[in-house]
């Protein structure tokens, strides 16, 4: 009986960790709209201000440069993260001739094109 739990257990374990989890990051959202409160759009947007499509790992241009300025994978640090908005701002965005942080200042998502 005691070998029945015992493989039972281990099986649960083993399902635990080989199950995907969700790598949200509600802590870039939250300082993002900390440092951009009057973006439009910004609260229908939440994960799409750096992603697009279905999938989140489906960055859009914004969220690529986000990510290569932060440098760190799933960063809490909130001077890292704040450090890391602030630098992406002049960075180049889709809109020809602008920078993240132009549209950022104009009140616009920093992924619009």
């Amino acid at each position: 009986m005691k070998k029945a739990i015992l493989s039972l257990g281990c099986v649960a374990l083993c399902a635990t960790f080989a199950l995907s989890t969700a790598e949200a990051r509600p802590k870039y959202y939250a300082e993002f709209k900390d440092m951009y409160p009057d973006v439009a759009g910004l609260d229908e947007q939440k994960c799409n201000v750096c992603h697009e499509g279905k999938s989140k790992k489906d960055k859009n241009h914004y969220g690529m440069a986000y990510g290569m300025v932060l440098n760190a994978k799933n960063s809490k640090d909130v001077d890292q993260i704040k450090k890391a908005l602030k630098d992406v701002e002049a960075k180049p965005s889709a809109v020809s001739g602008k920078t993240f942080g132009d549209l950022l200042k104009e009140n616009k998502l920093p992924a619009t094109k």
